[in-house]
């Protein structure tokens, strides 16, 4: 009887580690979008254009499939992919580390990742020849969740 408790302690214990690490899965990262002007809305606006969820600093609202109105601090590049369906119109994007402003018109990712994004109306100001020109690349996904590894461990 004592060698079956032990046993089954020793069971437990070496089970108790894979089944922490089977349903400790982090959730997906939240992208968090200001669009103030104000705060460096890079990685959240990127995160947009690729496809991830992404919520409004100021609501906490799912920001949806379209943008308008706002205006975002930026500080490397912003890249947006074919395909996810995402719209942003009246916008301006500000480099100021670069002096560098994109503002007006629309972009159109669309439906289609065989199709390039659609810039119409854009002014740019302080932008190289090449910038806003499309090229190929490999369509980003969205993240996955169980691929997180920017998880908080206590």
């Amino acid at each position: 009887m004592l060698r079956f408790a032990v046993f089954l302690l020793a069971a437990m214990a070496a089970l108790s580690p894979a089944w922490a690490a089977d349903n400790s899965k982090c959730g997906a990262r939240l992208f968090v979008l200001w669009g103030d002007g104000k705060h460096d809305d890079t990685a959240a606006l990127n995160a947009w254009f690729r496809g991830d969820a992404v919520i409004w600093g100021e609501t906490g609202r799912n920001v949806g499939p379209q943008i308008a109105d706002h205006a975002f601090r930026l500080s490397s590049p912003i890249y947006i992919p074919s395909g996810t369906g995402r719209s942003i119109a009246q916008f301006q994007f500000v480099w100021p580390d670069r002096n560098e402003l994109v503002s007006g018109g629309t972009i159109v990712a669309g439906a289609d990742p065989n199709r390039p994004p659609i810039a119409t109306g854009l002014t740019k100001i302080g932008a190289g020849p090449n910038e806003g020109v499309p090229y190929p690349s490999a369509t980003p996904k969205p993240a996955a969740a169980d691929n997180r590894t920017d998880c908080l461990v206590s």
